[in-house]
C-alpha cells in the first residue's frame, strides 16, 4: 500500500470517529433534555395535584361542618317539648323516646276506626295492614209487619275499597307465617280501617245493628261497582244466570185486609142535570 492509500484511510477512521463521538453527544443531550423536560412536567403536575387536594380537603371539610350542624338542628328539635324553655331553669331536660306515631299512618282526610270481626270474617285471619278491603253487613232492621218488634236480616256490601291500618296493635306489614298463624288462631280481631267522618259513624251504626265481615281485594284493583242486597230473590237470579238452575225461594206472603161493608157499599141514586145544574136523588 503506497502512501497516499494510508493517508486516506486514516482520514477516513477519522471521520468514522468523529461521527462515533458527535452521535454520541447528540444522543446524551437529547437524554439530558428528556429528562430536564420530564422533571419539569413532574414539577408542574405535582403543584397542581397539591391544589387539587387542597381544594378537595377544603370541601371535605366544608361538607363535614354541614352536617355537624344539620345534626346539631335534628337533635333541637327531637328534644323539643311544648313548656321545655319553662322548665329549662327548674329541672334537667328529660330524653325524648322516639316512638312510630300512629296517627301520622292516618290519610289526609281519613278517620281510623276500630271494628271487632271474627277471624273467619276477617278471611281467616289472612288480613295484613296496608291491604285494601270490601265491608260487608248483615244487619238486622225493622220489619214493615204489624209487630213493631220484628226484624229481618239484610246482607250488603256497605263499604269498598278501605284501607286497613292495623290488626290488633300491629300496624307494620307482617313478615312471616307464624304472626298469620297467630291470627288464625284468635276469636276475633281488632281490625283498623281508614274511612271518611261520615263512614264512620255510619260503620259503628251497623256494627251496633248487626254483624260486619271483610272481603279482600288485589292491590291492583281500586274500582268501585253498585252491587245489589242479597236475598233470595237476587240469588235466584244470578244462579239462573251464571248456572242455569232454577231456585225455589220462598215468596213474601201479601197482606190482605178486610174491607169495611159499611163504607164501601155503593148505593143507587139517579143524576138529573136541569138548566145546567146538577141534582142527585
Amino acid at each position: 500500500m503506497n502512501i497516499e492509500n494510508k493517508k486516506q484511510f486514516v482520514i477516513i477512521l477519522i471521520a468514522i470517529g468523529l461521527g462515533l463521538v458527535a452521535a454520541f453527544l447528540t444522543s446524551q443531550y437529547v437524554q439530558n433534555n428528556i429528562k430536564a423536560q420530564t422533571k419539569a412536567l413532574a414539577r408542574d403536575y405535582g403543584k397542581q395535584n397539591a391544589g387539587f387536594a387542597k381544594e378537595i380537603e377544603v370541601l371535605r371539610s366544608e361538607i363535614k361542618r354541614q352536617r355537624e350542624e344539620i345534626k346539631k338542628v335534628e337533635t333541637k328539635q327531637s328534644q323539643y317539648k311544648p313548656g321545655a324553655a319553662t322548665q329549662a331553669t327548674t329541672e334537667k331536660a328529660q330524653p325524648v323516646v322516639q316512638m312510630d306515631s300512629f296517627s301520622v299512618r292516618t290519610p289526609p282526610g281519613k278517620r281510623a276506626v276500630t271494628i271487632l270481626v271474627d277471624s273467619l270474617s276477617a278471611v281467616g285471619g289472612l288480613i295484613n295492614p296496608g291491604d285494601f278491603v270490601d265491608i260487608i253487613g248483615e244487619i238486622k232492621i225493622p220489619d214493615d209487619s204489624e209487630d213493631s218488634k220484628a226484624l229481618k236480616d239484610v246482607t250488603t256490601v256497605l263499604f269498598q275499597n278501605i284501607q286497613v291500618l292495623a290488626v290488633g296493635t300491629n300496624f307494620k306489614p307482617l313478615g312471616s307465617a307464624p304472626a298469620y298463624e297467630a291470627q288464625q288462631k284468635a276469636r276475633s280481631l281488632n281490625i283498623t280501617v281508614a274511612i271518611s267522618p261520615e263512614e264512620s259513624g255510619l260503620i259503628a251504626f251497623a256494627q251496633a245493628n248487626g254483624k260486619l265481615q271483610l272481603s279482600l281485594r288485589p292491590p291492583t284493583d281500586g274500582g268501585l261497582q253498585l252491587l245489589q242486597i242479597a236475598s233470595w230473590d237476587t240469588l235466584a237470579e244470578y244462579v239462573m244466570d251464571h248456572q242455569g238452575t232454577e231456585l225455589m225461594v220462598p215468596q213474601k206472603k201479601a197482606n190482605i185486609f178486610e174491607a169495611d161493608e159499611e163504607e164501601d157499599e155503593v148505593r143507587p141514586y139517579i143524576q138529573i142535570f136541569k138548566s145546567g145544574a146538577e141534582s142527585n136523588f
